[in-house]
């Protein structure tokens, strides 16, 4: 459904993102993984053409064999919404304060939909209780701020599957909620995915939420993709040291077995230094100069090796016997998996 070749997003004289391959299946669940500042959003948002207006994106992405790339705003804007949801990490900032929570979902219905009046006011309080919001009647009059945060997200991803489309970007959306609500709309999310064979390509900093929700894991640092393949084989055998040092970070492994009082008194484990800022990656290996297993090939660009099961990675000193740290997810119950 989703086929990413050699695609270049810059601005000015930097390369923000370099990925030479990337794809989504119909019905498939891709999570794209890294820190603040290593180009996930970026990624994700080129697709649809939501990039800064200065950023210059070439190479090939193409959604059901059309190629997005060099397609007018109108175009693309005409794929957005109806054959492609947005999510957006922040909904309050995303959501018209001045509209009422039912004319909004109801807009994309408009523009992409030919619908009568009487038919939208129906599918409307068909998607808000499709997100599991109660008394659906009673929040079409609303305005987000009177919303919970959890409640004003269920109504972003309302709005962005009310046309159907065969591919939902996520982008952070569970980032600025408390656990409990997290996990309520990691499994709906999952869930949407599995009962309209939605594709879902979700974007995180957060690896337990990952593992949560993704079939698929792409490992992105300073634009590059370092390390794909199924969710349980790369976090069970990760093999590029950026991978690795993200797994060592996540607070299911630093507790380990023995719980948080064996722990009391001692550093967490941390990945050393800061992601560089705009145009301060090193040459060759992006993840050099902040890796401990650095040698002197690392200054020249990995090129991608392909293991088994289509786990493909990019570290000349890779962890060969992969990680056998644990990853602790957020919660998702097997029956929404």
């Amino acid at each position: 459904m989703l086929e990413i070749r050699d695609l270049s997003v810059r601005i000015g004289p930097y390369e923000i993102v370099s990925i030479e391959e990337l794809d989504l299946a119909p019905g498939e669940r891709l999570g794209i993984v890294g820190e603040s500042g290593s180009g996930k959003t970026m990624t994700a948002m080129s697709i649809v053409g939501l990039q800064p207006r200065d950023a210059i994106v070439t190479g090939s992405i193409k959604f059901n064999g059309k190629e997005l790339v060099g397609l007018s705003d109108q175009r693309l804007a005409a794929i957005r919404g109806a054959d492609i949801g947005v999510v957006f990490q922040d909904p309050l900032r995303a959501l018209n304060p001045t509209m009422r929570v039912g004319r909004q979902v109801a807009e994309a219905l408009r523009l992409h939909l030919d619908m009568s009046r009487s038919e939208r006011k129906a599918r409307v309080l068909e998607l808000l209780e499709q997100v599991q919001l109660p008394d659906a009647k009673s929040f079409v009059r609303r305005y987000p701020h009177q919303l919970s945060g959890g409640q004003q997200q269920r109504v972003m991803i309302a709005m962005a599957i009310a046309c159907g489309p065969q591919l939902l970007i996520a982008d952070e959306p569970t980032t600025a909620l408390d656990v409990t609500v997290q996990k309520g709309i990691l499994e709906l999310l999952v869930s949407l995915s599995r009962d309209n064979d939605m594709g879902v390509l979700f974007v995180s900093h957060n690896l337990g939420v990952i593992k949560a929700v993704s079939e698929v894991v792409g490992v992105i640092y300073g634009g590059h993709l370092v390390e794909s393949g199924p969710t349980g084989t790369v976090i069970e055998r990760s093999h590029h040291r950026y991978t690795d040092a993200l797994i060592a970070a996540n607070p299911g492994h630093s507790l380990g077995d023995d719980g948080i009082e064996a722990r009391i008194g001692q550093r967490l484990d941390i990945i050393k230094g800061a992601v560089p800022p705009l145009g301060g990656f090193p040459s060759g290996c992006k993840f050099r100069g902040r890796c401990e297993f650095e040698i002197d090939k690392c200054a020249e660009d990995p090129p991608i090796t392909r293991g088994d099961d289509d786990h493909r990675f990019k570290c000349w000193n890779p962890a060969e016997a992969g990680s056998s740290h644990a990853v602790t997810d957020q919660g998702v119950t097997d029956g929404a998996r």
